[in-house]
């Protein structure tokens, strides 16, 4: 082959490739992405926050309300004290009020919205609504919240620019009996192109973010891990479950600490299962037994470690990663054993008049062959 030959066959490849690339990237402002997923996300993350408020509910009072140590003035001397006493100073400190009224009036109105959006109605206005005050909410409790609170807050900022209602919400069933027709135009095709096309890119871009976030949780879980001594010699979780404020049933986490083996072979797993999940989860294959295993260590982690709400948080964004036909076979499953179980009992009929019905059925067709 000449010189000549092999760059006329290195630009038609590198052609290829930019036409392969720029398919790719046209595909990504014309067709959403994962929307069961989303739809999954809607529900798990509203339906979360929701159980979180009506569990506090009794201790809402101390933990973001007038009650709380952490006063009005001690929250506006901490903002000052962090640079935020800016513009947006009167979002932060809406929950920051010696008012009884006014604080119960925004947690109603918490409680209501997370309500609405895990529904799907008009999830364009409730996501940014619920973001909003969940927002508010972590900021109002910035000294004592959690893991859990931390993701519930990135998920909630991502989850605005996601169409997460397009699938398993009252939106969809609204559209469903519209037929997808709208009364009420107010641009031209194009405009309207435009529109659907920039929808398209926020919804995969709030996906990827939410796919990005988890990537990063378990990759920095795993390089922290690995530089502890304890996660080195395995002792790691045996340590864990022996600690009071984290064990749920002191009996159970003890029984299963007392089998040092497993105990260390789960440490094990737990690493390495961290620091392969952003290589595995990609693999069409792979990417189940690697979503399997991180499912059955989150349910450890909420049952030995009580620590229910993270592991719920994080089983959550695990499902920006399960692909369409996943949950389109799930769904099909579901209906299939739903129609089992609804079975009409017209159906069942005596064996007598069964075998009356099959004895005609054999006499048609004989006659009809014939």
């Amino acid at each position: 082959m000449t010189v000549r030959a092999a760059l006329a066959l290195g630009r038609e490849s590198a052609g290829g490739l930019g036409r392969q690339v720029a398919g790719r990237a046209r595909n990504l402002t014309l067709q959403p992405l994962a929307l069961y997923s989303a739809a999954a996300i809607r529900i798990g993350l509203a339906g979360l926050y929701l159980i979180h408020l009506l569990r506090e509910s009794v201790r809402a009072d101390r933990l973001w309300g007038p009650g709380s140590p952490f006063t009005p003035e001690l929250f506006d001397q901490t903002m000052k004290a962090r640079g935020w006493d800016g513009a947006f100073s009167w979002w932060y400190s809406l929950l920051a009020t010696d008012s009884s009224l006014v604080f119960w009036s925004w947690y109603a109105l918490a409680v209501v919205v997370s309500a609405l959006l895990m529904l799907g109605w008009h999830t364009r206005a409730t996501a940014p609504a619920f973001c909003f005050l969940v927002v508010a909410f972590y900021i109002r409790g910035s000294m004592a919240n959690s893991g859990w609170a931390l993701l519930s807050l990135l998920f909630a900022n991502f989850l605005v620019f996601v169409a997460s209602g397009r699938h398993w919400s009252l939106d969809a069933r609204r559209r469903a009996r519209s037929k997808g027709t709208s009364k009420f135009v107010f641009w031209g095709a194009e405009t309207e192109e435009l529109r659907r096309r920039m929808v398209t890119v926020l919804h995969n871009g709030g996906m990827a973010m939410i796919a990005l976030q988890v990537v990063v949780i378990y990759g920095s879980a795993a390089m922290y891990k690995i530089q502890g001594e304890s996660w080195r010699n395995g002792t790691a979780l045996y340590y864990s479950m022996m600690y009071d404020d984290f064990s749920t049933w002191p009996e159970l986490s003890a029984w299963v600490a007392s089998y040092g083996t497993f105990a260390a072979v789960m440490a094990y797993v737990t690493v390495f299962s961290q620091m392969l999940f952003p290589a595995l989860v990609f693999n069409r294959r792979l990417k189940y037994c690697i979503l399997v295993v991180m499912l059955a260590t989150h349910i450890g982690i909420g049952i030995l470690m009580a620590l229910p709400m993270f592991s719920a948080i994080t089983i959550v964004g695990d499902l920006v990663f399960l692909p369409t036909t996943f949950w389109l076979a799930a769904t099909r499953l579901v209906r299939t054993l739903r129609a089992r179980e609804e079975k009409p009992e017209e159906t069942v009929r005596p064996p007598r008049e069964a075998e009356a019905e099959a004895e005609a059925e054999a006499e048609v067709e004989v006659s009809s062959s014939a």
